[in-house]
């Protein structure tokens, strides 16, 4: 679940493809969460390919009872014609890249229950961990907003875990540890790349300028931790292209090619708003 005003994401896993299934999941969530005014869902038409349990999903799933059984809440559900399904852009990003890796990871060491919901709330705080905004009040160490700062007030560095545990009883903790780290290099590949398609995609490439907040590409970063950078300087090419930039860092100062940056989240030439 993706929050269309913070995009916050939102994990639980569901047990089986049915209506009450999905329902305890969505109770899960308004416990923890609040209520939601209105909720998006995919019509699953549109799923093809690796997505095909989703399609299965959707037909086993009671629409009016879905309906029937949120209004009480004040709760508008909203399911996305067929010829609007790019209209779910800000949840169908996030969610399917998650998915898709969290599958492949889940098949080469299959977790336990307990485990499994420990990876889905690693997850959940690498994605809500990722910069949106850029914040300039001066501190290098803190340059954009996340979801997490909306979500908790603070930062979220997660929990570094036990060190005088030894045998069994680390066998879970470390699993769990393994295979988010795995998430985190996977989906770092394929997010940065996505994104900076998606602003070409979607507006006009705008050069960067003097201030501009970057994330920067690098996979040696810090697990769950992300590289990012103030434009200090633009430099030109003999084409009189901008071509690469000077950054300011937490750890000093860069010069990197344009194409190992990308812009934040809100600067993608434009939301996606349903």
């Amino acid at each position: 679940m993706t929050c269309m005003k913070s995009r916050a994401v939102h994990l639980e896993v569901a047990h089986s493809m049915t209506t009450d299934s999905f329902l305890r999941a969505l109770q899960r969530f308004i416990n923890r969460r609040g209520v939601p005014a209105d909720i998006y869902s995919d019509n699953g038409s549109n799923f093809v390919g690796a997505q095909r349990e989703l399609q299965r999903w959707h037909k086993n799933i009671n629409r009016d009872e879905l309906q029937n059984r949120t209004v009480a809440y004040g709760i508008r559900w909203h399911f996305n014609p067929p010829q609007a399904s790019h209209r779910g852009g800000i949840w169908e990003r996030m969610i399917r890249s998650a998915r898709r890796i969290l599958l492949s990871t889940m098949e080469q060491q299959p977790p336990d229950d307990e485990t499994l919901n420990t990876v889905m709330t690693e997850v959940e705080r690498i994605l809500n961990n990722r910069p949106l905004v850029p914040v300039l009040n001066g501190d290098p160490t803190h340059l954009a907003l996340t979801p997490n700062d909306l979500l908790t007030l603070r930062s979220n560095e997660g929990f570094q875990g036990p060190v005088n545990l030894r045998g069994s009883y680390l066998h879970g903790w470390k699993q769990a540890n393994y295979l988010a780290k795995v998430f985190w290099r996977r989906w770092l590949r394929e997010y940065l790349p996505a994104l900076q398609t998606r602003q070409k995609w979607l507006a006009k490439s705008r050069p960067f300028k003097v201030g501009d907040v970057v994330m920067i590409a690098d996979e040696r970063a810090h697990f769950s931790a992300w590289s990012l950078g103030v434009v200090t300087e633009t430099i030109k090419s003999t084409d009189e292209m901008i071509r690469t930039v000077k950054l300011k860092t937490a750890n000093g100062v860069l010069i990197r090619d344009i194409r190992s940056n990308n812009l934040l989240e809100s600067e993608d030439g434009g939301a996606d708003n349903p």
